[in-house]
């Protein structure tokens, strides 16, 4: 009985880093998607709101650390979705034209940068 509850929470252990590291992977791609879509330059490099052109835009691009500051939800699905449509009224414009999973992935990034 002992080796089978040690093999089980051997599996989990396992298991669970397993999922760490597909999360990490997943993070990685995300924030690479980020990068060569050109949310960095309003965005920052690191998603502090603070890129480039950042102080010419009004209002001024999303500090993703802040759940607070979100328009249309801070969870990944929402995220995803403001990545589709835009947030109107701001400078925020919609990318229909990437595939669902790049949205997917660039909200993953997101979602990891917040407190």
């Amino acid at each position: 009985m002992w080796l089978l509850v040690c093999l089980v929470l051997a599996e989990l252990v396992v298991g669970c880093n397993g999922d760490r590291k597909e999360l990490k992977t997943e993070i990685e791609r995300g924030k690479a998607l980020f990068i060569r879509n050109g949310c960095t330059v309003c965005h920052g490099e690191s998603g502090w709101g603070d890129g480039k052109i950042a102080t010419s835009l009004r209002p001024p691009p999303r500090d993703f650390r802040d759940r607070g500051s979100y328009k249309n939800g801070s969870d990944q699905a929402s995220i995803a979705r403001t990545i589709e449509k835009g947030v109107p009224g701001t400078s925020m414009p919609g990318y229909p034209h990437l595939v669902t999973a790049d949205r997917r992935l660039i909200a993953v990034y997101i979602y990891s940068l917040q407190k």
